[in-house]
């Protein structure tokens, strides 16, 4: 009888757990890799299971509590982005310094983040796996790419908004489109708090004809504006993994971004990188590429080989498998598998 697995995300609604890559990700994996795997959004859904998943340490503390009384192992995945842990609450921060200290394991998506993370609080059993990408539904398409859209996807709630550097995309797309015609910007998703300010930034500048915020796009819109865009656009002040970033380099889309956080492991030397807080160096960026057909192709063909290589689903699968075996066998007295060595990300 397969072990079970119960998968815990505290969600709004249980379809963003298919909407959402890094969960639809860990809850495929696991059922790939032969368990049960039950899906909990709420406290009162949590069941007995031989092991509890659960995504995010400031909503772990139920699931611990009861794995912890009926003896069964919790491990905890997730990115614990320093910025949001300082303007939570003293209580949440002391919920997620406990759960670290007691999950059976810590499941990072960033090496950034376990350097950093490792010199303020006692983490147990940290352990490194990134996400990764289905790379056969994100890949480059046959038709060829819109000479002129700029594509860009992010969340407009205000806190949001300014880490991914919204209102300067807005200030770089209005540079660019005031130097060259044709160029349209399409920054595709929910629409929050902020977004006013962006419209009216754009409202003001006469731009409306030629930078779009269309709302929420399905996975398959996405993917087809990846596939045929000019640039992906994703300038940051911070990412814990940069996932948006890694399938529009799937997807062979020429990228540019910033070094912020994971992004430096993440993109590497395979995309074009900015200071995402200058909008004359993006606008800049832009137009390089705009410029230099040859520029896109190399940049595209070496993103998309850089996925395929370093963050293809196969990775994350076998990584959260061996995460997921080590500590059944832990908590059944057994030998425990040693942990693989980190796979180098050039």
């Amino acid at each position: 009888m397969a072990e079970r697995i119960c998968f815990f995300a505290r969600v709004q609604t249980p379809d963003i757990l298919e909407r959402v890559e890094f969960y639809s990700q860990d809850i495929k994996a696991l059922r790939d890799l032969g368990y049960d795997v039950s899906i909990a959004t709420r406290v009162h859904h949590l069941r007995p299971a031989d092991l509890y998943y659960v995504w995010w340490w400031t909503w772990a503390f139920a699931p611990l509590a009861m794995g912890k009384m009926l003896g069964k192992p919790v491990i905890v995945a997730g990115v614990l982005d320093r910025d949001y842990y300082d303007r939570n609450l003293p209580p949440h921060r002391w919920v997620q310094r406990r759960v670290l200290a007691n999950a059976d394991a810590n499941v990072f998506v960033s090496r950034h983040e376990i350097e950093e993370h490792s010199r303020t609080f006692r983490i147990n059993n940290p352990r490194y796996a990134p996400l990764t990408v289905d790379t056969a539904a994100y890949h480059p398409a046959a038709a060829e790419r819109d000479p002129g859209m700029v594509f860009t996807v992010g969340w407009t709630e205000e806190h949001n908004a300014r880490r991914k550097c919204f209102p300067e995309i807005v200030e770089a797309a209005i540079l660019v489109c005031r130097a060259r015609a044709g160029v349209r910007f399409v920054l595709a998703g929910e629409h929050g708090g902020y977004y006013p300010r962006l419209q009216a930034m754009i409202d003001e500048a006469g731009m409306q004809e030629r930078i779009h915020f269309p709302g929420v796009f399905t996975r398959e819109e996405k993917i087809a504006h990846m596939q045929r865009c000019t640039v992906y656009l994703q300038p940051s002040r911070y990412e814990g993994f940069g996932m948006a970033i890694a399938e529009a380099m799937s997807c062979g889309a020429p990228v540019i971004t910033s070094p912020a956080g994971e992004v430096v492991h993440v993109a590497g030397p395979d995309a074009l990188m900015v200071d995402g807080t200058r909008p004359d160096q993006i606008a800049a960026a832009v137009q390089r590429l705009l410029d230099d057909p040859a520029l896109r192709d190399d940049y595209g063909r070496r993103a998309r080989a850089r996925m395929e290589s370093l963050f293809s689903y196969e990775r994350r699968r076998d990584e959260i498998g061996a995460v997921v075996r080590e500590v059944l066998a832990r908590h059944a007295g057994g030998a425990a598998p040693a942990p693989a060595a980190p796979r180098p990300d050039r």
